[in-house]
């Protein structure tokens, strides 16, 4: 039998942000990036059902049982939170917990740059938090919501999937709910909190037009609203998130956007020198140029007016992979996996390998 207390506290020990438990498998560690098998015996069928039914109660096993899937938060006494997700592969159950900090990182820890920080005191808008996975973006969120549940009062309201990060109410009243518990989607979630009278609103993922257009009318009543996305760099991101309008409402979509952006911050973790995780990120910081980008259709001249603005805070993801490389915290290897321009930054970095040879 599986000895999941045993396993945690390994984790734990090891640093690991994630556990995968796979029948046919000895249970293994994500640490820093990279997937360790452990030393423990392989994991049986048996083994990953008791673990799964440990953490479900009986509507979630109903859920898992028709959807052959199901996210899951789960506090466990003496070890910790975690973010929960099974599916069944070959018949089997796989399990993979993401372990989750009990303390909320200060923004500052986590590298986050004053320009965003100090967006926490604006009012209305619309920020975009983005990344690919593992890239922390969860995080980066709940950092900036609690700088504002320290700050000042207000009604926050969080709509997660699944909940990690519990908050403690400091001067904010913060309320959060989460998919399949406390609310049936994302898209109801978002349309019932304008009715909430909140201040903040704190969305996970939007995946679709109906949740876009829900984040960008919430932003329009006057709230301030974080909203998570998949997509890399402030181009991707506002391309996206207008295609995924119908083609007869694009020009109003960007418009609407234009409106109420207040910026994109995207952010990637990168493997450094010596073994850890940095992080690297791009930000744009809206204003009467960039929204008129937008509403024209020039979002493609975004890229060359970060970079023409670095005075104002703003920065490209290869600007700052760049960074990263000439201080030597990462490899050029790994600068130029990570670029967006991959040709560009292999020819930066042999530039500077020149010079400092």
């Amino acid at each position: 039998m599986l000895d999941l207390s045993f396993l945690i506290r390994e984790a734990l020990k090891k640093g690991a942000s994630d556990i995968h438990i796979s029948a046919g498998a000895p249970p293994a560690f994500r640490i820093n990036g990279e997937l360790f098998s452990s030393d423990l015996k392989e994991t049986t069928p048996g083994d990953t059902l008791e673990v799964l039914l440990q953490f479900m109660d009986p509507s979630e096993r109903q859920i898992f049982e028709e959807k052959k899937e199901i996210d899951l938060s789960v506090s466990i006494p003496e070890a910790g939170r975690f973010r929960v997700n099974a599916y069944r592969q070959r018949g089997h159950i796989t399990i993979t917990l993401r372990i989750v900090d009990s303390t909320i990182p200060e923004a500052e820890s986590l590298g986050i740059p004053q320009e965003i920080i100090s967006l926490c005191r604006a009012r209305r808008g619309l920020i975009l938090i983005t990344g690919p996975s593992g890239s922390g973006r969860s995080t980066v969120t709940a950092s900036l919501v609690n700088r504002i549940n320290t700050e000042r009062p207000c009604n926050i309201i969080t709509i997660e999937n699944p909940i990690e990060y519990i908050y403690k109410n400091e001067k904010a009243i913060v309320n959060q709910r989460e998919i399949g518990i406390d609310a049936f989607d994302t898209l109801s979630a978002l349309n019932s909190a304008l009715r909430q009278d909140p201040d903040v609103i704190a969305s996970g993922m939007i995946n679709t037009g109906e949740e876009i257009e829900a984040a960008i009318k919430a932003a329009e009543t006057g709230r301030l609203v974080f909203a998570s996305l998949f997509t890399m760099g402030a181009v991707q991101t506002i391309e996206f998130l207008i295609d995924m309008f119908p083609a007869q409402k694009r020009k109003q979509a960007a418009n609407r956007l234009a409106n109420v952006l207040r910026a994109v911050f995207s952010r990637q973790l990168l493997r450094s020198l010596d073994n850890e995780l940095v992080s690297a990120c791009e930000i744009l910081i809206s204003d009467n140029s960039v929204k008129e980008m937008i509403r024209d259709n020039r979002t493609a001249q975004l890229k060359e007016y970060i970079e023409q603005n670095s005075c104002k805070g703003l920065i490209t993801m290869d600007d700052s992979i760049f960074a990263l490389c000439e201080k030597a915290a990462i490899s050029p290897e790994e600068a130029v996996e990570a670029a967006f321009d991959q040709e560009k930054m292999e020819e930066r970095c042999q530039l500077l390998l020149s010079r400092s040879g």
